[in-house]
């Protein structure tokens, strides 16, 4: 299978696109919401996903610039868990 079969492009609001395994944000190192994508995710989420990136990723740079975190999907019920 190439690449090309298993990656989509879709125009879509990312916090109701049904069916997907992950959504990918560009967030702030402190990992805490804010605004535009990664607000709107926070949003979805709930506030459960602010408080799980508080207690599982430490410090004000919860994430490096370039790195990346996995956490629950919460309240985004659209993604497979």
């Amino acid at each position: 299978m190439s690449v090309k079969s298993r990656i989509s492009i879709v125009v879509a609001d990312i916090t109701k696109l049904e069916g997907v395994q992950a959504i990918v944000n560009a967030a702030n190192s402190s990992l805490l919401g804010g605004g535009g994508v990664d607000g709107a995710i926070h949003r979805a989420a709930g506030p459960e996903l602010k408080r799980y990136c508080e207690r599982e990723f430490e410090g004000p740079k919860r994430c490096p610039t370039g790195g990346s975190r996995i956490t629950p999907a919460f309240n985004l019920k659209h993604c497979e868990q």
